[in-house]
């Protein structure tokens, strides 16, 4: 005799095309084990796990006629009904498919008193259906949040416009779900005590929304320790040091201290870098050492040199400092330039005026390989050589 078993999962099923990828969201998923009588003589219990998504289509009309188990027929409907709304509501079958995915407890929510009612209140505080599409893609979760409505107003009265708050989404999915009396709104008022301004935090909450989600003790510690690195709250980097900080880790930095220190770096020379650039240590310790050895051994550099620009050190190697190093070294190797130019003059351009003031150079037909080398790399196809 056959049985309907229904729990929760919070696991990691692998993703294929008959199955859900699940996160620790929640999924009600079905099951149906067979009893001592179904079973072969090798014991192997027949199990099946019932998708309603299995459909490529995500249509609600075909359930899945396949599954060798009964289907339980409210869970099922509830699921459909949840795919065909989206659908109707403009969305793609992958934007369903991958929305379902991300949050799997859209297929149990109940459309006309959850979703229908607060889509509806998305588009009254003048989201538009785009931006709909956008902010629930971002942030799955939003729609299943009971007090979405003033946590959304917060957010955009902080940051100034959907767009800006979108942007924050998709660096951080839980933005939204955050606790804003125990996280959000204290870390908001103890960085306007540092001194930080109101533009400075919207452009933090864009760019790294996960420094709001810490504990402020979080907070706190990163705080004395960019001030014992010897950047003061009132110096102007000391937003993007504190941000340096929270975003990456106590051994990352040891680790890029140490590998500084490897190339003949003093503590003070650090330290004076660190105030200037302090993206600068949430690069890996190869992503240093291999910027480092380039600079000195293959652009020549000397160390003082680094030392006073160690912007160079922000720069990819293999989309900026390589590639236009090349360009330039063979600008002048074939007398189209004259030599004396530092790195960091043709480094620090941007890519259009990089391009009117050497690239053009190279579109002669005998050194379009060369010109074809450099677009490949900073596109970053690096198996294209170059031939002199």
């Amino acid at each position: 005799m056959m049985f309907l078993v229904q729990r929760r999962l919070f696991c990691i099923l692998p993703c294929n095309k008959s199955t859900i990828h699940l996160s620790s969201y929640e999924l009600c998923s079905q099951f149906s084990f067979s009893t001592a009588k179904d079973q072969s003589s090798d014991h192997k219990s027949n199990f099946t796990v019932v998708d309603p998504l299995q459909s490529c289509e995500l249509s609600s009309e075909k359930p899945a006629k396949t599954a060798k188990c009964h289907t339980c027929h409210t869970r099922s409907s509830s699921s459909g009904l949840s795919i065909e709304f989206f659908k109707q509501s403009g969305w793609s079958d992958a934007q369903v498919m991958k929305l379902m995915q991300r949050q799997p407890g859209f297929l149990c929510a109940n459309v006309e008193t959850v979703l229908k009612p607060r889509l509806r209140s998305l588009q009254d505080m003048g989201f538009s259906d785009t931006e709909i599409v956008q902010l629930i893609s971002s942030c799955p979760s939003v729609l299943l949040l009971r007090d979405f409505q003033p946590r959304i107003n917060f957010w955009r009265s902080l940051l100034g416009s959907n767009e800006r708050l979108i942007k924050a989404c998709r660096r951080n999915m839980f933005l939204l779900n955050c606790n804003m009396a125990q996280k959000i709104e204290p870390n908001i008022s103890f960085l306007r005590e540092c001194g930080i301004s109101e533009q400075c935090i919207a452009r933090i909450a864009v760019t790294q929304p996960r420094v709001f989600c810490r504990t402020e003790k979080c907070i706190k510690e990163a705080i004395e320790y960019v001030e014992e690195l010897g950047v003061s709250r009132g110096c102007k980097m000391f937003p993007h040091a504190l941000v340096s900080v929270m975003t990456g880790s106590r051994s990352r930095f040891d680790s890029t201290f140490a590998t500084l220190m490897s190339f003949g770096w003093s503590q003070p020379d650090m330290i004076a870098a660190f105030r200037k650039h302090p993206s600068i240590w949430n690069h890996s310790k190869k992503n240093i050492c291999d910027k480092m050895t380039f600079l000195m051994k293959e652009a020549g550099c000397e160390l003082t040199y680094i030392v006073v620009h160690p912007g160079l050190l922000a720069y990819s190697l293999e989309k900026r400092l390589r590639p236009r190093y090349e360009v330039v070294n063979f600008l002048e190797e074939n007398k189209l330039l004259d030599g004396g130019r530092s790195l960091l003059s043709y480094v620090m351009l941007s890519e259009e005026k990089f391009g009117k003031k050497f690239l053009f150079l190279l579109r002669k037909e005998k050194f379009i390989a060369r010109y074809d080398s450099y677009v490949a790399a900073v596109q970053g196809k690096h198996g294209v050589a170059a031939e002199n």
